[in-house]
């Protein structure tokens, strides 16, 4: 997914934790700084995405931009099929963005 949206015409400029975030910076600033210079924050959704608690934040930190200015900021991409039960009860926010978006 990354090769196709990085090769795409026009090419999205794409921020990945692994490449991207300053080394020795601590995480949850890496986070809200990469989310703040976004346009657009992708939402891969997986299994793994509902269980990963760096998700988690993510979410919370797009939570400002999503609702507060009532803005499309937030894509979600359904990488697999997610029953609504297997997203844990702290992730409100995303169940309330899966309930009023398109994905």
């Amino acid at each position: 997914m990354v090769r196709e949206l990085e090769q795409a015409c026009p090419p999205f400029r794409l921020c990945l934790h692994k490449r991207d975030f300053v080394p020795g910076k601590w995480i949850v600033d890496n986070i809200i700084d990469s989310i703040e210079k976004s346009h657009k924050t992708l939402f891969v959704l997986s299994e793994h995405f509902v269980q990963s608690e760096w998700c988690k934040y993510e979410l919370d930190f797009s939570h400002f931009r999503l609702f507060d200015e009532n803005n499309d900021a937030a894509i979600l991409v359904l990488l697999e099929p997610i029953q609504s039960k297997a997203i844990p009860k702290r992730f409100c926010k995303l169940r309330r963005i899966m309930n009023t978006k398109t994905y």
